[in-house]
């Protein structure tokens, strides 16, 4: 939290009769990543390249990425799936078509064989009646008054049909066995094709199913992908104590500041120990920082009312508007501006059209067009001048640098 001792307080208050600079371009959206890449989310969205890149650490996160990735996993293998499947079922489908043409074929073969096979059997039943009536079973008891020539005639007559009986009853066993062949491969056939039909059925069941899966987690994903954005912008940067939102909200800032004033060059890391020792990182108290960037509950510094003889007093400049007292100023929001210093300096640096001081990434840029007022931060003397406007005390500098060039060094964030 800024301390102010009574004089330092005094200059601020004459340094910041402040109006709220209009958004720029580079304010409003996502600058472009160098080298020509997919754009940056908008902040509060998703976190910039370069930041999502960094070493995140969240219990909350590894569990949403696992999730994410199990569902990935699991589509990935029914899309496969649902691949061979596919190609099994047309394969099916090939082969009950076939399958269908032979068995109507084999029906209409048995059709023709039984027809014949009827046929076969009336004449045998002709010849059986012929036997029975002219008594050729009964060749015996031949009348013994018959003579030679008659019996000669009468046993011409018998071999004949006896021949003829035995060409039915030939013919008819014959087509019998065939009509057995065919009606036999007939059922191997349909059994063939049942079986075919209940192996595509299966396959229709199976793929309807892995289509309803993949549909339900496609349906699913882009839940689980926001909830992998919101918890990585929630996560903290391994090694520090910076939430990644915070980090991106210094980064995001270095480069749109880049843009507003190109020759100031403020780097994310300063802006970062402001971040610091201001609020922690907009955690002062208990606070937190949501991902889009907002301290809830807001942050607001003691009451500039001289009860603590390290603060000056300060007037009210804002009615309680930004501070919330009317009686008095105090300092607001992550980066702690003055309200009357947030009048002339805030600056909308997520794009949403409003600059708001208990927002981090407005208070970031702002932080950063507050500093380059003082020139060009291209040198540590510079830098460090413009850093004790903002608190004109040596050590809340030398702390600010210390907690900046300690993420600088353990962060590779350039």
């Amino acid at each position: 939290m800024r301390r102010a001792r009574r004089a330092v307080v005094a200059l601020a208050c004459a340094t910041c009769a402040v109006a709220v600079l209009a958004p720029s371009a580079g304010a409003q959206g996502a600058p472009s990543p160098p080298g020509g890449d997919q754009p940056d989310p908008p902040p509060g969205e998703g976190l910039s390249a370069a930041v999502a890149a960094m070493p995140l650490r969240s219990a909350a996160l590894d569990r949403a990425e696992a999730a994410l990735a199990d569902l990935e996993a699991s589509r990935r293998a029914d899309l496969e799936r649902l691949s061979v499947v596919s190609g099994e079922l047309e394969t099916s489908i090939a082969e009950a078509t076939a399958l269908s043409g032979l068995v109507t074929r084999r029906d209409a073969q048995l059709d023709k064989a039984e027809q014949a096979h009827a046929r076969a059997r009336e004449a045998l039943r002709v010849v059986a009646v012929e036997w029975f009536v002219t008594g050729f079973g009964a060749m015996d008891g031949l009348d013994p008054a018959l003579t030679a020539a008659e019996r000669d005639e009468l046993a011409h007559h018998y071999v004949l049909s006896e021949a003829a009986a035995l060409a039915a009853l030939e013919d008819e066993e014959a087509l019998s066995a065939h009509v057995a062949s065919v009606r036999a491969e007939r059922e191997l056939l349909a059994g063939q094709l049942r079986d075919v039909e209940g192996r595509r059925g299966r396959l229709e069941q199976e793929r309807d199913r892995l289509v309803q899966s993949i549909q339900d987690a496609e349906r699913r994903l882009p839940e689980l992908e926001r909830r992998v954005v919101e918890e990585q912008m929630a996560a903290r940067v391994d090694g520090t104590d910076l939430s990644a939102t915070a980090l991106d909200a210094y980064w995001r800032a270095q480069r749109t500041l880049g843009l507003l004033s190109p020759r100031c060059g403020v780097p994310w890391w300063v802006l970062a120990g402001i971040g610091r020792v201001e609020s922690r990182h907009g955690t002062y108290r208990g606070a937190s920082l949501a991902t889009d960037g907002t301290v809830d509950p807001p942050i607001y510094g003691p009451h500039l009312d001289g009860s603590n003889s390290a603060f000056a007093i300060v007037p009210d400049t804002d009615g309680g508007l930004l501070d919330g007292t009317a009686t008095t100023d105090r300092a607001v929001g992550p980066m702690q501006f003055l309200p009357s210093t947030w009048r002339r300096f805030g600056t909308d640096g997520d794009g949403d059209g409003v600059a708001d001081p208990q927002n981090v990434f407005d208070a970031a840029v702002s932080a950063g067009v507050y500093l380059c007022r003082s020139g060009p931060l291209d040198s540590e003397p510079r830098l460090r001048a413009a850093l004790l406007t903002y608190n004109r005390s040596n050590p809340y500098v030398d702390s600010e640098l210390a907690h900046g060039r300690s993420y600088l060094d353990r962060l590779p964030l350039r």
